[in-house]
């Protein structure tokens, strides 16, 4: 990912700043709090998307930066409830908000950086911006319920996984791509938010992945909570589907993914899915998102710019593999 942010450390250290910007308080318990949580944001890769698209365009601004800087927001508050909700020890090397602060004090830190984030918008004074925030932020908390209902549905469909992870992952990316094209035309907003989508839907596909074949300290969050709180990702339903052609028993394999209660059988549950070619064919519809991504790119100005945008998807799918 490093090729792919080269030259843009000036557009990111501005995000970083807005973000610090956002999140000050008067209230001094509440800057200790933050100042403990310290860097818990993620990669930087939606508002890396911004600037790439923008700069891609013409050049990168202060709309861009306070843009970003809201996307990273509301992407950071998710990664706190997630990690709640998974019981999660370890975020990008660090202990959890939960563990460090406590559930309660984790929540209300989720909440306090969505609600920033739309302040910084609002901040822009453009109306069809905020919605857009508004609109996709209220599809990712649609998306998690969605997620959190069908957990154990051993007849969940790939149809239906496909409108979870676009509604929990790539709305939030595919909106990264849009904001960063918000002065261009309406042709290459459309171009760069599709670009953004197919990204967020091989982002998320590659990460399901890495729950079962990931090393917890390249990837530096806890793994396989995928199998404990019984969500069948991509690579289960990869094996659910070849147990219907020859490759044992569907009952075997369902009664198995019900039924994970310790270490033990989520151990087994992941040789299972990495031998029986799940984790593999999975990454084949990763990879075939990202060149989707990149067909997306035609769309856009040919150049140095957009050959980054190009690498980008290309580090999506091979991360930490």
């Amino acid at each position: 990912m490093l090729a792919a942010l080269h030259g843009l450390q000036v557009h990111l250290a501005e995000v970083e700043r807005h973000i610090e910007s956002a999140l000050a308080s008067s209230e001094l318990k509440v800057s200790e709090l933050i100042a403990q949580l310290g860097p818990f944001h993620g990669k930087m890769l939606r508002p890396a998307l911004v600037m790439l698209v923008a700069e891609t365009l013409g050049t990168a601004g202060d709309t861009h930066h306070r843009l970003g800087a809201a996307l990273e927001m509301i992407h950071t508050a998710t990664l706190i409830h997630d990690d709640l909700i998974d019981d999660s020890d370890t975020r990008r090397g660090r202990q959890t908000a939960h563990v460090r602060f406590g559930n309660t004090t984790s929540v209300l830190l989720g909440d306090y950086f969505y609600t920033h984030a739309f302040n910084l918008i609002a901040d822009l004074n453009e109306p069809a911006l905020m919605k857009r925030l508004t609109v996709t932020t209220n599809i990712m908390c649609r998306g998690e319920l969605h997620q959190q209902c069908a957990a154990r549905d051993v007849d969940l469909s790939e149809s239906e996984y496909n409108r979870i992870i676009y509604a929990k992952t790539a709305a939030l990316t595919e909106l990264a791509g849009e904001m960063g094209a918000v002065e261009g035309t309406p042709e290459q907003r459309r171009a760069a938010a599709a670009y953004g989508r197919a990204c967020g839907m091989a982002f998320q596909i590659a990460d399901d992945c890495l729950d079962f074949s990931g090393d917890p300290k390249k990837v530096g969050k806890t793994l396989s909570t995928d199998i404990e709180r019984g969500r069948l990702t991509l690579p289960i339903l990869r094996l659910l589907a070849s147990s219907d052609h020859g490759q044992g028993s569907r009952a075997e394999l369902e009664a198995r993914l019900l039924s994970v209660s310790s270490p033990e059988d989520v151990s087994a549950v992941r040789r299972m899915v990495i031998d029986g070619g799940g984790v593999a064919a999975a990454l084949s519809t990763a990879r075939a998102y990202a060149t989707e991504a990149q067909g997306q790119l035609e769309g856009l100005p040919a150049g140095p710019e957009r050959q980054r945008l190009w690498d980008l998807a290309e580090f999506i799918v091979a991360r930490d593999f």
